[in-house]
């Protein structure tokens, strides 16, 4: 029987990617007034949130065998309650070591999202691509919403409640889905398709490294762009003249547009071929990355909007190609290998944006190197199968 109501975990799910992304996302924007109370120039702060990202690849494993193996509903209240906890002591941090470690749990705590529920957004959903992208959406909104209320809360109360107010409510919602979410189905027992692509006729091991590599150039863009650009819209918005709430309203600008684009990458996802639609969007990075390395003001604002549409719009595409090629049982633990490696490279991202900004005083030559690896993308998504038109808009 079909719901006229969306399940209660889906639900979750998408209010949990908006926390997961919104309170990893606060001290990009709060950074930018901490410089005076810790004595520290930009450079040296922003690099604090380095252990941070690297936890957020690191724990996806894990996160994804306790999501398949012991219990997704279990892993899930864990995160809630830990993300918000963690954010929570992060803005009551007194020194520079302290905001380092209350962001190194954060990263750890959102870990756990995207292995487990992502997997669970696949297991509930009746058109995958669909599922992925509304999700997106959320996850998208989470984005948008971090350098806007970070800035708000910090032009007005200061930088700490950039963290106190989000954390205080991340928990309130924990609480929710504890009452609200009683059980999650457990994935389904692997079968014979396992030893193949689903159909395919190809062996899953170097279609998933493919997917891999070509998911860690799109984490790459996406941690250097969320990084980056309140930094970047500072510097190069000059009508903002560098007031930090318009400068977070710009920010959270171009994330609406992103939101909104994963929504159309999944559609699209559950009626084209996904390799072409990876080959396309990176390929289409490359020229806007070149395009950014110059742009200043309005043009460098219309670029930014297409960058991250492009960026987050690959988000579902990657995720329905690994429901499309790995087994159901396995889908967790392969959510987790994929974002832990594209974490673990894109974590490079936060020490890079500081010492390009240090060395150079700008981002140029940082827009000049993301153009390479967008076309390490292209590369990989070039060596992907194109899948078979009816198996790849079939939903699970």
């Amino acid at each position: 029987m079909s719901r006229r109501f969306p399940h209660p975990v889906l639900v979750f799910s998408c209010l949990g990617h908006s926390f997961d992304h919104l309170l990893m996302l606060i001290y990009p924007t709060a950074v930018l007034a901490m410089g005076a109370e810790f004595g520290r120039t930009y450079g040296e702060l922003i690099v604090l949130m380095t252990p941070s990202v690297i936890l957020f690849g690191a724990g996806a494993i894990p996160a994804g065998w306790l999501g398949d193996r012991w219990s997704a509903r279990g892993t899930l209240i864990i995160m809630f309650f830990g993300l918000g906890a963690a954010t929570l002591a992060t803005g009551f941090a007194r020194t520079p070591v302290e905001v380092g470690l209350g962001l190194a749990a954060i990263g750890l705590f959102a870990s756990i999202y995207h292995p487990v529920a992502t997997a669970v957004v696949v297991r509930y959903a009746a058109r995958r691509g669909r599922a992925l992208g509304i999700n997106g959406i959320f996850g998208g909104l989470g984005m948008a919403l971090a350098p806007g209320i970070a800035g708000f809360l910090t032009s007005t109360f200061g930088w700490r409640a950039a963290f106190v107010v989000p954390g205080l409510v991340c928990l309130g919602v924990g609480g929710l889905f504890v009452w609200a979410v009683r059980e999650i189905a457990p994935a389904k027992l692997p079968s014979a398709q396992a030893g193949g692509a689903h159909g395919n006729g190809r062996s899953v091991l170097p279609i998933f490294a493919a997917i891999v590599l070509a998911g860690v150039c799109v984490g790459f863009l996406y941690q250097t762009e969320t990084v980056a650009m309140p930094k970047v819209f500072e510097q190069r918005l000059t009508f903002l003249e560098g007031e930090l709430s318009a400068v977070g309203l710009f920010a959270a600008a171009i994330f609406v547009f992103g939101a909104a684009a994963q929504y159309v990458g999944g559609m699209l996802a559950d009626r084209l071929s996904m390799k072409r639609l990876v080959v396309l969007a990176l390929s289409l990075q490359v020229l806007i990355m070149l395009a950014m390395a110059r742009a200043w003001d309005w043009p460098l604002f219309a670029l930014s909007v297409v960058m991250v549409v492009f960026t987050l719009g690959l988000q579902p595409v990657m995720d329905s190609l690994i429901a499309h090629y790995v087994p159901p049982a396995w889908h967790a633990r392969a959510y987790g290998a994929r974002f832990l490696s594209a974490i673990v490279v894109s974590s490079l991202s936060v020490p890079v944006v500081a010492w390009v900004f240090a060395a150079t005083g700008g981002f140029e030559w940082l827009f000049f190197g993301l153009v390479g690896i967008a076309g390490l993308g292209v590369v990989a998504a070039v060596t992907l199968p194109t899948e078979r038109p009816a198996v790849a808009a079939r939903a699970t």
